[in-house]
């Protein structure tokens, strides 16, 4: 038999049959006839559905894992802020008391260097006694152009002229000592007392200590109130003591504390 011959196969078309089962109360069905084209049409449609909603679904649990990983990584950093922020609270709060420590120290220098100063300008006035122990104290004026200074009296107080000046006889032990800090400015010689110190006070004011003795100090040398100038003997009992005020000579018993 020739191949013309041969009996042909027939392709047959493949129908499908979907059956949707009603509720209805007669217990009617329907049925849809789908051929092979709109079958396939169907499949390839819910695959690829199926494959967007796999898809979606592992793309919503990466997001998920992403932002769960994130969210624990921002509580990691807000702890580690939280416990930077906590101890930055501390420090500063250990600031603010070592500046309240500093402060209150500063303020307290402040204090003491006031103090210090005031006390400082009060001992640079030369109102002390110039003389330790007791002494007899007589007024006197020192005329520049005589040769001794004059002892005041009522009966020549108001003819008398020199510079103010009291005479002070003080006993053998006792000693010339400083009215006031400040500056030894001279140490010279003198013609009516032996031996004549300066001390400038820094304020306006010089002292004037005149005496016989030798003197204990040297000029440029720093005295404080109290520091002794000149030792008292039998030989230099008298001393002859002055106060300038802005290069004027004033009374000393006006500034001198008698009782010191």
């Amino acid at each position: 038999m020739s191949k013309d011959t041969k009996p042909r196969k027939h392709r047959h078309k493949r129908h499908y049959t979907f059956m949707v089962i009603s509720g209805d109360s007669d217990g009617s069905t329907k049925r849809l006839h789908l051929d092979h084209f709109r079958t396939q049409v169907l499949a390839y449609t819910a695959f690829i559905i199926a494959l967007i909603i796999i898809c979606y679904i592992i793309y919503s649990a990466i997001t998920i894992h992403s932002l769960r990983a994130m969210n624990a990584d921002q509580k990691v950093q807000i702890d580690d802020l939280m416990t930077a922020s906590s101890t930055l609270e501390a420090s500063n709060d250990e600031l603010e008391t070592k500046i309240q420590q500093l402060s209150a120290a500063l303020n307290q220098r402040l204090e003491d260097e006031q103090v210090s100063a005031e006390e400082a300008e009060t001992l640079a006035i030369p109102s002390g006694f110039p003389l330790t122990g007791t002494a007899s104290m007589t007024p006197a004026a020192d005329d520049p152009n005589e040769t001794k200074v004059t002892k005041i009296t009522e009966d020549n107080q108001d003819t008398v002229t020199g510079n103010p000046i009291v005479l002070l006889e003080a006993a053998a032990g006792n000693s010339v000592i400083a009215a006031g800090s400040g500056t030894v400015q001279t140490v010279t010689t003198d013609v009516k007392f032996g031996n004549m110190v300066t001390i400038d006070h820094g304020n306006g004011y010089l002292s004037i200590y005149r005496n016989s003795g030798d003197p204990l100090v040297t000029e440029g040398s720093q005295i404080d109130k109290g520091d002794i100038i000149f030792v008292i003997t039998d030989d230099n009992k008298t001393l002859g003591y002055q106060i300038q005020q802005d290069e004027q000579y004033i009374d000393p018993e006006d500034l001198t504390e008698i009782n010191g």
